[in-house]
């Protein structure tokens, strides 16, 4: 049994797409007004790149969580007049919503209802493109499913009340569930052999390596992609393209930095999955094989969206990821990207702030001689501590 069964690729019909976006503030898990309409922004980004073409957007002070229907009712009441005056047919929530929650919540507006988690899994499915990633969005997506199948045993029984197939649209019984989750340990434990494969497969290549690594980190869409193919004088380009998510799949290039004592110096620079808020740990471990490549690179290069109006938090974001793969003090180098996209003043105040930073952008390639060069010292700097120098 693949994932498919329990999760399509594919949520919605493009033509059908006619999504509600709901944020909220003001509980104890979502408290920061600012911080919230910032999430919410980034759902509908979210929510595009899966494939979403009309949306529709409330934002609620919602200080109390009902713990069967997430909403109070007169918040539910609001959203059920939004849904009817726009005739819309799927619901997003910017929140991780409990089975019991979403179960109610699509008998209640007999309309499909996903979370934040949920669109996050589908640009997985649709991103996952060599057989590593396919197989690390599978694990994901049953690592995330398993715990919940008796909970979704309302909404897998439904096929879809706009014709949405999703999270599991098979209608197994209470039986069937039960034989479910038999299923889906044994595939999650075939897929974690099969990464541990993949993992050995690394490992022994690493072994043979004689060259410094460089690993590239950073907040989704901050340009890691863009950075790698600007570095490397290939002409086979990694896929980069201006959406979240936009890779999933590690991949490595030899850069030519320049020469030391006469003799050709290289690097190999490797591209990373891209970190974003609110994303459960067991969502990182699933991808812990290509995560893997920061923790056995010399430095990291970090990268981050100067033009982002959440650059600080982003970055806290990156930290924080790096800190629970125990990677927080790593050596790194980091590089401010899209730094065209920001005003002079406001890049002078972050100058201030992180001095040591490299500027630029990759669109006119503006600092990335600047990037190469500090590779390079970082190399050189490796190759005389090596001579004892």
């Amino acid at each position: 049994m693949d994932a498919s069964a329990l999760y399509s690729k594919k949520l919605v019909d493009k033509d059908q797409y006619r999504a509600l976006l709901v944020g909220q503030y003001g509980s104890s898990y979502f408290p920061d007004k600012v911080n919230q309409e910032e999430s919410l922004r980034e759902l509908q980004r979210l929510s595009e790149t899966a494939g979403v073409r009309s949306i529709f957007e409330i934002f609620l002070n919602h200080i109390h969580i009902h713990p069967s229907m997430f909403f109070s009712q007169g918040q539910l009441d609001k959203i059920k007049d939004a849904l009817e005056n726009h005739t819309l047919n799927i619901l997003i929530v910017d929140a991780q919503l409990k089975p019991n929650q979403l179960r109610n919540l699509e008998e209640h507006f007999k309309i499909r209802v996903l979370g934040r988690i949920e669109i996050i899994l589908d640009i997985f499915a649709m991103r996952a493109k060599t057989r590593e990633a396919i197989l690390q969005v599978e694990l994901a997506q049953l690592s995330y499913i398993l715990p919940r199948l008796k909970g979704l045993g309302g909404v897998l029984s439904r096929q879809g009340s706009v014709g949405t197939p999703g999270i599991g649209t098979r209608g197994p019984g209470e039986t069937m569930l039960e034989t479910d989750r038999r299923h889906v340990r044994k595939r999650i434990q075939k897929i974690r052999d099969d990464i541990e494969q993949v993992k050995r497969h690394r490992a022994n290549t690493r072994q043979g390596r004689s060259i410094m690594t460089y690993a590239l980190v950073g907040y989704t869409n901050a340009g890691k992609s863009s950075v790698l193919n600007a570095l490397s004088s290939t002409s086979q380009k990694v896929f980069a393209e201006d959406k979240l998510f936009a890779t999933l799949d590690s991949f490595s290039r030899k850069i030519y930095l320049g020469e030391v004592n006469y003799k050709p110096e290289y690097a190999i620079v490797t591209d990373t999955v891209g970190f974003i808020r609110n994303l459960p740990a067991s969502l990182v471990v699933a991808f812990q094989s290509t995560l893997d490549e920061i923790s056995f690179s010399d430095v990291i290069i970090e990268i981050h969206d100067a033009s982002s109006g959440q650059l600080e938090a982003e970055m806290n974001v990156v930290q924080a990821e790096l800190d629970r793969l125990n990677l927080g003090g790593k050596k790194r180098i980091v590089f401010f990207n899209k730094d065209d996209l920001i005003f002079e003043s406001n890049k002078n105040n972050l100058r201030k702030k992180f001095p040591q930073a490299i500027w630029g952008n990759t669109l006119s390639k503006e600092g990335v001689a600047d990037l190469r060069q500090e590779i390079f010292n970082r190399l050189t700097e490796s190759v005389q501590r090596n001579h004892g120098q």
